[in-house]
């Protein structure tokens, strides 16, 4: 434990993936609208809207239920929905996936502090790993990845960051600096304990339902990330 008058030591970042570090584009809300159509509902940009951040198969189920599907038929139903999500999601990556702007910079100046960095998303393991190696991330060195599949509930449950804290061997979560774009990441780094919980506007939730969350700060973009850091001495410019 801390004691009295000794700051905070950042020995982890734990960074989101689509809106966060890869840029949300239509390959989320296709691939949903997509395996829905095939269930004769069509869903609106509002409903798509509200899942965002959410782990996959808990998001299918909840949209599933709240356009008529009878409760007993929703886990089979569902099963077959996330299955035709994935497949579509996966197609659409192998070819659109693209960086946010700059994160490459980030993840630079993140390892050159010597700090494991750990990327986590709510996506299957699978498609994960496609919008990994599309992006060419397999080369950058970092701590490693984890994926919905990976733990046994999503966010806004505090799972995957308690996972990637295993993953790092990072037992003090105050020491954790979690990066996400939703209300969902927010609500997650908070309930892990999280030291340092940043939210960023890169993935299409407005401000003001950010701000409705705990947080430390909220960015434009991943991109400003190291300069905040810097500014409030939670990386010097040594370690940097």
């Amino acid at each position: 434990m801390r004691g009295p008058g000794i700051p905070r030591r950042l020995c982890l970042a734990v960074f989101d993936m689509v809106g966060t570090t890869v840029q949300a584009g239509d390959e989320v809300p296709s691939s949903f609208r997509s395996a829905f159509s095939t269930m004769g509902i069509e869903l609106s940009d509002e409903a798509i809207a509200e899942i965002r951040g959410r782990a996959k198969d808990e998001a299918i189920s909840e949209l599933l239920a709240t356009h008529g599907v009878d409760t007993a038929r929703v886990p089979e139903i569902s099963s077959a929905v996330l299955e035709r999500f994935q497949h579509h999601l996966r197609s659409r990556y192998q070819s659109t996936a693209r960086e946010i702007p700059g994160v490459r910079a980030v993840f630079e100046f993140i390892q050159a502090a010597g700090i494991p960095l750990v990327l986590t998303t709510g996506l299957d393991h699978d498609t994960a790993v496609v919008l990994f190696q599309s992006l060419g991330w397999d080369t950058l060195g970092l701590e490693g990845m984890v994926s919905g599949d990976d733990v046994r509930r999503g966010r806004p449950a505090p799972d995957l960051i308690r996972a990637a804290m295993r993953l790092a061997k990072v037992s003090d979560p105050d020491s954790v600096l979690v990066v996400g774009d939703t209300a969902a990441d927010l609500e997650a780094a908070a309930v892990a304990g999280a030291g340092w919980n940043v939210g960023v506007l890169t993935g299409g939730q407005p401000r003001s339902r950010l701000e409705a969350h705990p947080h430390s700060v909220i960015l434009e973009s991943v991109r400003d990330l190291p300069g905040w850091l810097a500014l409030t001495g939670v990386v010097s410019e040594s370690r940097a």
